[in-house]
């Protein structure tokens, strides 16, 4: 995806796209009538551009896939599987740290389940201060006798770097569901001594008072440091945008996370925050007028067709009104369960009076790939079966 540079706006909107076979099998008139609430502006523009190109996320949550792509557009981040969100730097970073040597620790809860890992990060964990100060004391001594330095302050999500590199591909906090354990603990000779060092920060927070304390008010216990984003380093000259969360009370700045917010726009103010101490530089200069503006991104809390369409008379009525009087071009990011559409608004489209019927198959969302056979499963439970046993023995001393 290249970013379009006359097209500083983008509006999200979550939840829109429905599964195309449902969406087949909607009558002409059922079709209209579904979707009648979606705002003028949305669908002047399904009837008058070319139908959109289905992205996948392929495995990683939506926003950060878009995300990486915004920032990537010439696809300078090389991996295999997860993104390298701790090895990139703005366009004026002097020195490039060597491949896999940093990674961001995230803070959190792992329970391992029959179909692989769950992992809950912090901001849904009722973490006090207190918790989060005697997990780093358990943590820390853990870290630095094995040469891991923590380049930005000890929280939630802290960036990590060790001399010697730790060849690992891991996901984010919010890609990783369902990921085995045997698959995030890499077999490698090169990984032997972090993964011996994970194993025992297991084996301490298991044992530690403060996760004592918490199970027993019910709490969920802080029993790992999840170790994700390393790889090969990477640039950006592209600053994060600035997020506004779009809702029936209004239009305001993104700025934290909260109850009532899309997971859309949660997911926004996560990345933002946790990168722009990766892009300073950039911001500065922003600031100053020397370098690229940020975009705008207005994300609309809208939780799908069945629910509250009221939110599109707002976006209406305080977003793309000005936006079309001043003239200003704008994507349109339609998001479903595993990727999104994007469709472009400019003052072409004011042109084609005469195609005013919206395409409704814009808001079709391909089906997912059917799953892996019978005999990968048995093959992949085999392997992980003796990679299982492997770490049991290492862990033993066997």
């Amino acid at each position: 995806m290249s970013k379009p540079s006359n097209a500083p706006l983008w509006v999200f909107v979550p939840n829109i796209l429905v599964p195309e076979m449902a969406l087949e099998r909607l009558s002409a008139n059922a079709q209209a009538q579904s979707f009648a609430g979606l705002p003028a502006g949305l669908l002047q523009t399904m009837a008058r551009t070319a139908a959109p190109e289905y992205q996948a996320a392929d495995g990683l949550d939506r926003i950060e896939a878009w995300l990486l792509r915004y920032l990537d557009s010439p696809a300078q981040a090389k991996f295999d599987q997860y993104p390298a969100w701790a090895m990139m730097q703005n366009a004026q970073a002097e020195e490039e740290p060597m491949p896999f040597t940093r990674f961001w620790g995230t803070v959190g809860n792992l329970e391992i389940e029959r179909d692989g890992v769950r992992f809950t990060p912090p901001e849904v964990l009722q973490v006090s201060k207190a918790d989060l100060d005697a997990f780093w004391n358990v943590v820390q001594p853990l870290l630095q006798q094995h040469d891991w330095a923590l380049n930005t302050p000890a929280g939630f999500h802290s960036l990590l770097s060790n001399p010697v590199p730790v060849p690992m591909e891991q996901a984010s906090p919010w890609s990783v569901q369902g990921i085995r354990l045997t698959d995030y603990l890499p077999m490698t000779h090169e990984c032997s001594g972090w993964r011996r060092m994970w194993l025992n920060m297991q084996v301490e927070l298991h044992h530690a008072e403060f996760n004592q304390a918490r199970e027993a008010k019910g709490l969920k216990p802080l029993n790992a440091l999840w170790f994700w984003g390393g790889g090969e380093a990477w640039q950006t000259d592209v600053p994060l945008p600035r997020v506004k969360s779009v809702s029936e009370d209004g239009v305001f700045d993104a700025v934290k996370m909260t109850d009532g917010a899309d997971e859309a726009v949660n997911r926004f103010v996560f990345w933002t925050q946790l990168l722009g101490s990766l892009q300073k530089n950039e911001l500065q200069a922003s600031a100053a007028g020397s370098g690229p503006k940020p975009d705008n991104v207005y994300c609309v809390n809208f939780q799908g067709w069945g629910g509250n369409v009221a939110v599109f008379k707002l976006l209406e009525s305080e977003v793309l009104q000005p936006m079309r009087l001043a003239g200003l071009a704008f994507n349109w990011v339609l998001l479903g369960n595993n990727g999104w559409k994007t469709l472009k608004s400019n003052w072409m489209n004011r042109f084609k009076f005469w195609q005013n019927q919206p395409n409704w198959a814009v808001l079709g969302e391909p089906e997912m790939q059917e799953g892996p056979s019978e005999e990968e499963l048995q093959a992949a439970w085999q392997q992980g079966q003796h990679d299982q046993d492997s770490i049991q023995a290492e862990w033993e001393g066997r």
